[in-house]
């Protein structure tokens, strides 16, 4: 004998949804969901970071460096940090890149959310390789970057110039 099926369909849901639980699926700091996902596709991000390096016509020695704080491995796109960017023997990207907030309340915080991540990318590249370029000085490169030869967005010299005022 088998049985009658019920008249309404169970429910597709037990209970109050996460969201109305406060739970959003992602971190409440920003800083620290950009770096989440940043590390969930790091590979990709990596891959990305290397070729536009190359496309801008970063040196080869100069596009990536050793993980000094971690495992040591070299790379060009690092998940964890979440400053921007960094450099000490090549330059690098971090998850700073996928944070809208990264700037906020600085030079270029108001147009930084609404740029395309190339964008972004370009800017920090740019920043760092002529943070490199002018022994490390960030005001240097603050200075630099807009100007800098390297075959950035226009979009990011906008940044740069932003950054620079």
């Amino acid at each position: 004998m088998t049985e009658k099926p019920p008249d309404e369909p169970p429910p597709g849901m037990i209970g109050l949804p996460p969201s109305a639980r406060g739970l959003t699926g992602r971190p409440q700091d920003i800083a620290d969901h950009a770096s989440a996902v940043a590390q969930e596709w790091e590979d990709v991000g990596e891959s990305y970071v290397q070729k536009r390096m190359r496309d801008l016509g970063i040196p080869k020695n100069q596009i990536g460096q050793p993980d000094y704080d971690g495992d040591g491995r070299w790379r060009a796109f690092d998940p964890r940090e979440k400053k921007g960017g960094a450099n000490t023997t090549g330059v690098v990207v971090d998850s700073g890149a996928l944070n809208p907030e990264l700037f906020k309340g600085k030079k270029g915080g108001r147009i930084y959310p609404k740029m395309r991540l190339r964008d972004r990318i370009d800017a920090i590249i740019a920043h760092e390789y002529e943070e490199l370029r002018h022994e490390g000085s960030h005001a240097a490169a603050l200075k630099a970057a807009p100007k800098t030869k390297l075959p950035i967005s226009d979009e990011a010299r906008r940044l740069c110039r932003a950054m620079a005022r």
